[in-house]
């Protein structure tokens, strides 16, 4: 405040020898206004911008098994969006694999199928797969604020089990802002929201992930930045509607 009182002093000496009293009188609600703002320590450009949430809604999908040769997977994924809360949740059922599932929502609506097996090995890779999916646009892992923050924690089957259930919740704004952001990993398969993007789940897939580490593969199944091809490997998708999953009332 000493500062503040010593450029406030020498503004009113300036401006009294400089235009008058009268004039300096017309200037004083336009000059408190500034001053205040300034006594403050606020400006323009401290004015926070409203955060920007996630449309209400409810979204589901049903989920297929891609590659017949690792056995049938089946489940669902609900999510819900209420309150600025994003709440995901996820059923898998087939064989255990005793790995984690990676479970990523892609930004194109469409599942791939044997037909899309381009090099026709017998196995959809994740390559292939990403062709027709698109760039991974949200991790469902441990951590929903950040693309990048959770991608070590995915849920796994317990043992003596065939099934698991994943449950995760995050504000909708921080979700939101972080898909917003500059995209600064353009090789890392995954994707932001361009400018004017909404999240439009109900275009989205999601796709399960990951075999048992040491399940066989060909040479020819490609996965992506050196890992195994068994963590990679597509083993479920869903296309998202809009809806409540109905296995929940089961």
């Amino acid at each position: 405040m000493g500062r503040f009182n010593a450029e406030f002093n020498l503004l009113a000496h300036f401006l009294l020898h400089t235009i008058g009293v009268k004039q300096c009188l017309n200037l004083s609600l336009r000059l408190l206004c500034l001053l205040t703002l300034y006594a403050c320590g606020k400006g323009y450009e401290d004015i926070k911008l409203i955060e920007e949430e996630v449309a209400p809604g409810h979204y589901k999908a049903l989920f297929k098994s891609l590659n017949p040769k690792l056995g049938r997977f089946n489940g669902w994924l609900s999510l819900s969006i209420h309150d600025n809360q994003f709440w995901a949740r996820v059923k898998l059922s087939g064989p255990n694999t005793k790995s984690m599932h990676a479970q990523y929502i892609h930004s194109i609506g469409k599942c791939p199928d044997m037909d899309d097996d381009l090099n026709h090995d017998g196995y959809l890779d994740f390559m292939e797969v990403y062709n027709v999916a698109g760039p991974i646009l949200l991790p469902l892992d441990s951590n929903l604020n950040s693309q990048l923050k959770g991608l070590d924690e995915f849920p796994k089957m317990r043992e003596n089990t065939s099934f698991y259930y994943y449950s995760e919740a995050s504000q909708g704004t921080r979700l939101l802002a972080d898909l917003k952001e500059v995209d600064v990993f353009s090789s890392d398969m995954m994707t932001k929201l361009s400018k004017g993007e909404s999240l439009s789940l109900a275009t989205r897939v999601i796709m399960i992930y990951g075999f048992s580490e040491g399940r066989p593969l060909p040479d020819s199944v490609r996965s992506f930045e050196g890992y195994p091809p068994q963590t990679s490997i597509p083993i479920a998708c869903g296309e998202i509607t809009e809806g409540v999953a109905e296995e929940f009332d089961h």
